[in-house]
């Protein structure tokens, strides 16, 4: 398809640009590996059955980014009675790189990264999906307000306030997030 002479790039070339970032939202939306890939997995195949809509108002990463939150939040929905042991035994995030960190501070490090996301799941829905915009895609305010649909001046403010419940969450959860500079 042209568009003013110019050809528009294909739904695989697209996707695979944002196949990263489309894992990472949902790793941190679902808090899990396994769920991660299944999620992100959904969310492509959802972008690619509906790319014939993609109407090119917004950017690509926005639109596909709204519907893995979307996959999540459906996945979500479906588990919010069940309690897994299991998942809350599992340790979650990547080890960080070793750059001469000592055992004890690589421990400590791992164990913040599991607590970090295990407070993140404590939050609601909604507050996740803006700290893992914000937060850990590192998205811009204007882009998030883009892809939720909420004013630039709720973002921000919805954002202020998720912020601190995750790191109230975070004090009460450990000595290792005592200090104010969660």
């Amino acid at each position: 398809m042209q568009l003013f002479g110019r050809k528009q790039p294909s739904f695989e070339a697209l996707a695979a640009q944002a196949e990263e970032q489309v894992y990472k939202t949902c790793y941190h939306m679902m808090g899990n590996r396994e769920d991660a890939l299944d999620c992100a997995q959904e969310a492509m195949l959802r972008a690619y059955r509906a790319y014939s809509t993609f109407r090119r108002e917004a950017e690509f990463s926005t639109w596909i980014t709204r519907i893995a939150l979307n996959v999540c939040a459906d996945q979500l929905r479906k588990r919010r009675e069940i309690v897994s042991l299991e998942a809350l035994r599992e340790t979650r995030g990547f080890d960080p790189p070793d750059g001469g960190a000592t055992a004890q501070e690589r421990l400590e490090a791992r164990e913040r990264s599991r607590l970090l996301q295990q407070a993140l799941q404590q939050l609601p829905r909604e507050a996740r999906e803006l700290i893992v915009l914000r937060d850990f895609r590192n998205l811009p305010y204007d882009q998030i307000a883009q892809i939720t649909g909420l004013p630039l001046g709720t973002v921000k403010s919805r954002i202020s306030r998720a912020r601190e419940k995750l790191c109230d969450l975070l004090r009460q959860s450990s000595e290792l997030f005592s200090s104010l500079s969660v």
